[in-house]
Order: C-alpha cells, then sequence, then structure tokens
C-alpha cells in the first residue's frame, strides 16, 4: 500500500497552465480499485523482477446545466532483470529493463440524462530503465531495504526512490513486514503538452518469500 500526495504541473509550450496538490485524502474519494504487487525469482548471480501497479479512479463534476463523468485508468510495469554480485539474496543488486506507463482518460458530459458527447485519451510509453538496490542489516530482525532507478525513452524522464524498514517474522524468518517511504517523478509529453507527476508518501507492505 502507498499513500502519496500527488503534485500536478502541466505546461503548454513552455507555459505554465496549471499546477495542484492532491492529498491522498481527496484521492480516497474518486478511487474505484488499485493494488501493487512485486515478484521476483531467481538463482546464482541473477534473478527477474516484476513491478505491476494499477490505478483506477472516477469523478462526477456538476455544472449549472452540465455534467462532467471523468475515468482515469494508470498501468505502470517494470519488467526488469538483476544482477548480484554476490548472489542472489544479499545486500546489492543492480538491474535493468524496461518500464511501461499506460494512461487512458475518458470524459463524458451530460445535460439531465442525454449523453452530448465523450472525449477519450489513451498513451503507452516504453522506457528503458536502470536501478540499483542495496539492504542495511541492522541485526538479525531488522533491516534497512533501498532503491533508486532512472528510466527514459517515450517519456522525457521518470525516477523512482524508495527506503523501507523492515522486520523479518515467520518460524523460518523468511517473512518482512515493510514500513517506508517512496517518491516518484514521472514526466510525459504528448504534442506541445507536458505533464510532470510528482508522488510522494508513506508506504506498507508484507513479502514473504518460498
Amino acid at each position: 500500500a502507498w499513500f502519496p500526495t500527488t503534485t500536478v504541473d502541466v505546461k503548454f509550450r513552455d507555459t505554465n497552465i496549471g499546477s495542484g496538490e492532491i492529498d491522498f485524502r481527496d484521492v480516497l474519494d474518486v478511487l474505484e480499485s488499485a493494488f501493487m504487487l512485486h515478484v521476483e525469482g531467481g538463482r546464482g548471480n541473477w534473478s527477474a523482477f516484476a513491478d505491476i501497479t494499477y490505478v483506477n479512479t472516477s469523478d462526477t463534476t456538476e455544472r449549472e446545466l452540465l455534467t462532467i463523468d471523468a475515468d482515469n485508468e494508470q498501468v505502470l510495469i517494470d519488467a526488469v532483470v538483476a544482477y548480484w554480485p554476490s548472489g542472489v539474496g544479499s545486500p546489492l543488486s543492480f538491474f535493468g529493463g524496461v518500464r511501461y506507463s499506460g494512461l487512458d482518460n475518458q470524459f463524458r458530459v451530460r445535460l439531465d440524462d442525454t449523453e452530448l458527447g465523450t472525449q477519450s485519451s489513451s498513451n503507452d510509453y516504453y522506457d528503458a530503465l536502470l536501478g540499483v538496490r542495496y539492504r542495511f542489516d541492522l541485526n538479525d530482525k531488522w533491516a534497512i531495504l533501498t532503491r533508486a532507478d532512472y528510466s527514459t525513452g517515450d517519456s522525457e524522464a521518470s525516477y523512482l526512490l524508495r527506503a523501507s524498514l523492515a522486520y523479518t517474522v515467520g518460524k523460518r524468518q523468511q517473512n518482512k513486514v515493510l514500513f517506508g517511504y517512496q517518491h516518484r517523478q514521472a514526466e510525459y509529453e504528448e504534442g506541445d503538452l507536458k505533464t510532470d507527476l510528482q508522488l510522494s508518501g508513506f508506504m506498507a507492505g508484507f513479502s514473504f518469500q518460498f
């Protein structure tokens, strides 16, 4: 789970035409569904993993005569191969792969119960991704997990910074309860329109190994 505050800056031909900040409590009011998942497997000095994030929101704005229904869907996928210099499970790993960002927006305009029209946009961005992870072992139970990555390609650029405090649980000491903080920034350009997104907030999760 991630509870970010979102900052949005929109520019048209390098002129700022709008900006704002959205608190996570405001996002909950329009959130339809969401999930985050990290899956990884490997042996020796190599592993592969995928990060999947899905968010679907919908909102209705009522004006004097018109009603506008807005639906937004975001799919973010990192498909990555990681190299561990000291073997899988050791503190340090480097990774590289592909970052996919799919952004779909749909707006419907209604006058009473009569639909006047629909406008939609769908954009897919594929970026090359490079990053590093390091685990600081504090003792047998506690560790700090860090990750930093950068990607560029179809989008202008994006990067992610994350630090989590991990507490080991389970009979075989293979599972972890995670609490941390994550910052993600991405810049997308479509024609003369450029959108800069910054998301920062606390995270919580559970990691299990088998």
